[in-house]
């Protein structure tokens, strides 16, 4: 009796259906300037449906538009209060979803890839610790694909405090600079992210540069909230980092998110500890490299480098033996020495967070002592 049952279940479900993509252009169609958080298919009344729930702006209802799993013919559109419970998490997926890339049919092709399996039975928006995810639900062995909207890749189980430095996810990691940079106002963009260790947990501090003015703000981002921060001139190195990205001039091509992205397309990650740009000289000759610091999914740390003045590619990703930064390298090559120390002297009294390595308020004794006791 349960094999048979198991059979006309199997039968049903593969019958004529329109499938999710022309499920979700329906129900957008049917609740116009309403925002689709979810969409389901299911049994009602004996007829297999489609379910899409759409929110307002700001959330305080849902609509429900049910259509005809196999005809895409509308059965009923009802609208209800959304439940005190879900309108603060609802309100950070909204907003989230201004940096969403992809929509609800490449994540779904996404997650039947990596699942390997075609009966999906609902999608849903889910927004949690930084991260917007499709989350892909099946009908057959309770399998669920987290993807992300910003990068499109899988959101893999995470754990918390991998390698030798604190790690977030990849989804997390783009989700914090997207904000950064969306909250910081549109001349302003990330050169550099990383995740920091704080007592209540994890999180993203992001160093963004404005292309109009060549100053620097390096902003927090503490589980989707956005700490500000005050601007600085930079100094030293800073300034060709800042003077990459300068409006009309940069060279860099592939932005830190797209970068991010290609890694995490060019290897699992269960954890990613830094993101920066490096800007190197050589006898005239610069170079401008994204590095992210990432441990794989075999558990081990490594670096990522790849060519930020060419076009976003996967395939141009070099994985190489990680650099740990410790405090007091100033120019992020490795270690500390006298170019380092050369630097801090310069800066003397300034009031710049990436020299003050005491967060004392301004470059000074304590911040010599610091990087004296790391000399290499």
């Amino acid at each position: 009796m349960i094999a048979l049952a198991a059979a006309c279940f199997a039968v049903d479900t593969a019958r004529a259906d329109i499938g999710f993509p022309a499920a979700v252009g329906t129900c957008r169609q049917l609740v116009p300037n309403r925002t689709l958080t979810a969409i389901r298919q299911r049994q009602r009344n004996n007829v297999w449906v489609y379910e899409g729930d759409l929110v307002n702006t700001p959330p305080t209802e849902v609509t429900t538009a049910t259509i005809n799993r196999d005809t895409g013919a509308t059965i009923d559109i009802a609208t209800i209060a959304l439940p005190p419970a879900e309108v603060a998490a609802t309100a950070q997926a909204l907003q989230r979803l201004r940096y969403a890339t992809i929509d609800y049919a490449q994540a779904l092709a996404t997650a039947n890839a990596f699942a390997a399996q075609s009966n999906a039975e609902r999608m849903l928006l889910l927004y949690e610790a930084g991260v917007l995810a499709f989350r892909v639900s099946y009908f057959t062995g309770g399998t669920i694909v987290p993807v992300d909207s910003i990068t499109g890749g899988v959101v893999p189980a995470f754990v918390p405090g991998l390698g030798i430095e604190p790690t977030v996810s990849a989804a997390e990691m783009a989700g914090a600079i997207a904000h950064a940079q969306w909250r910081a106002g549109t001349n302003w963009t990330a050169i550099e992210a990383w995740a920091n260790e704080r007592v209540d947990g994890t999180t993203v501090r992001v160093l963004l540069a404005n292309r109009v003015t060549g100053e620097l703000m390096n902003p927090e981002v503490v589980q989707g909230f956005y700490i500000s921060a005050p601007a600085f001139a930079p100094i030293g190195s800073q300034v060709a980092r800042a003077a990459a990205v300068a409006a009309g001039t940069s060279p860099v091509a592939c932005p830190a998110i797209g970068a991010l992205t290609d890694v995490q397309s060019r290897a699992p990650l269960l954890g990613v500890n830094r993101l920066a740009l490096e800007v190197r000289t050589v006898k005239n000759s610069t170079t401008y490299t994204w590095v992210t610091g990432f441990v794989g999914a075999d558990g081990i740390e490594r670096d990522a480098r790849a060519n930020a003045a060419a076009p976003c590619n996967a395939s141009a990703v070099a994985i190489v033996a990680p650099v740990d930064l410790i405090a007091g390298d100033l120019n992020r090559d490795g270690v500390v020495d006298a170019r380092d120390l050369a630097e801090l002297l310069a800066s003397w009294g300034a009031i710049n967070p990436l020299l003050d390595l005491d967060e004392g308020g301004s470059v000074d004794a304590a911040d010599l002592a610091i990087l004296l006791s790391n000399w290499r």
